[in-house]
């Protein structure tokens, strides 16, 4: 009996861990255990212990006279950790160049394939999953596993917010090409265009988030792009 209680926990924390990261609950969203329970077929105990674990990971928030909402977007925290992750992605690239494989080179343009079908069919909810991996697999070819370890857990991290993919789906076409000239970077053994290419996706990505968070009124663009001219500048 408890372990299938603990199922059922498990089950309604990933169902709504998923709802948020892909955009389905907005930041900002309440969540009302006795409407949820009656959406997943299940008591409201499941539900209540679902959503202290999605607090204590980040994804949902606790405020007075409201209970538990969709955790709203951090601007500095968001800035924080992007900045992080174009210096650390951008070196892990140039450190990937020398060591990725042609089998690996044909696995990226495979995983690049499979997020342009999933544009043709508007299954924008499978980007962010599949660019993750994209990236990822780059990395990962990098003979640094503690720098890859870096870099996955602040991926890991950035899932709190909901995929920009989900709210700004032109982002994900100009993904698409981007990911295609990374490849042939890659390809050619091009280390700095390497290096320049994915710097410059991911402040295209950043300039994207600012639109969004503009949008829902929850975070500060001139902050983050003044942030990123000092860092742009160095």
């Amino acid at each position: 009996m408890a372990r299938d209680s603990k199922t059922k926990n498990l089950v309604v924390y990933e169902k709504l861990r998923q709802k948020i990261i892909k955009g389905t609950m907005n930041p900002g969203q309440k969540l009302v255990m006795a409407s949820l329970a009656k959406q997943f077929g299940v008591s409201e105990t499941p539900v209540r212990e679902a959503i202290r674990r999605l607090e204590s990971d980040g994804y949902v928030t606790f405020t007075p006279h409201s209970g538990a909402v969709v955790t709203k977007i951090n601007d500095q925290e968001l800035s924080e950790i992007y900045l992080i992750r174009i210096s650390l992605e951008a070196l892990a690239t140039r450190l990937a160049v020398p060591c990725i494989s042609p089998s690996e080179i044909a696995w990226l343009e495979k995983k690049n394939l499979e997020m342009k079908t999933a544009i043709k069919k508007n299954r924008f909810e499978k980007l962010a999953r599949l660019n993750k991996e994209f990236h990822l697999r780059i990395y990962k070819a990098a003979p640094y596993p503690r720098l890859y370890k870096m870099i996955s857990d602040l991926w890991d991290a950035f899932e709190r917010w909901p995929s920009i993919f989900s709210f700004v789906p032109e982002r994900a076409a100009s993904a698409v090409l981007e990911h295609e000239e990374i490849i042939a970077a890659l390809s050619s053994a091009d280390v700095d265009r390497a290096d320049s290419l994915v710097k410059e996706q991911k402040k295209n990505t950043l300039k994207a988030l600012q639109s969004y968070m503009v949008q829902i009124n929850t975070g500060s663009p001139e902050m983050l792009e003044e942030i990123w001219q000092r860092q742009t500048s160095r």
